[in-house]
């Protein structure tokens, strides 16, 4: 009886320890969007969109299903910013920054295509599409949290960057 107890309780404390994993990685998903919903509110004031003035509302585009959503829509309240989820492209006529998650299924180069030559600042978090030609890609160096730019997309858009924000990204070609 007492071997029963005792493989009982391994059990239970196992499956606590797994639990306190689950809620912990969770915990570290929430303070990565958080992190990136930052980095995308402060763009804002280092990125120049032709044809936009203060006066307007700003437009932050959400792709698919994103944790960023919540995070952003805290940070943005009481601004003129405007935070809106879209299932679809078609759905999306113009934003200003569009921003695409990791899991989104449609195609990056079909999203590169719909917005090619316009001043929309499309930012993704996926490896790779920096070099595909996305603006700017959030990416993890050395468990930190970075952001490449591609300049020849950027310049592109007739999107404007400042040299301070470029001083703190990752390059690429």
């Amino acid at each position: 009886m007492k071997t029963k107890n005792r493989i009982f309780f391994l059990g239970v404390i196992i499956m606590l320890l797994g639990g306190n994993s689950i809620v912990a990685q969770k915990k570290i998903q929430i303070e990565e969007y958080q992190l990136k919903a930052a980095f995308l509110y402060r763009f804002v004031d280092y990125v120049y969109w032709k044809d936009y003035s203060k006066n307007q509302t700003f437009k932050i585009a959400i792709l698919e299903e994103s944790p960023i959503v919540s995070a952003l829509t805290e940070m943005t309240k009481n601004k003129k910013m405007e935070i809106k989820k879209y299932k679809n492209l078609k759905e999306l006529s113009f934003c200003n920054i569009l921003f695409v998650p990791y899991n989104c299924t449609i195609p990056i180069e079909t999203i590169l295509a719909k917005f090619s030559g316009k001043p929309v600042l499309i930012v993704t978090e996926q490896n790779g599409y920096g070099k595909k030609g996305s603006h700017m890609n959030f990416v993890m160096v050395e468990n930190k949290l970075k952001f490449e730019v591609n300049l020849k997309a950027i310049n592109k858009s007739g999107i404007g960057i400042s040299s301070f924000l470029l001083q703190h990204a990752i390059i690429v070609q």
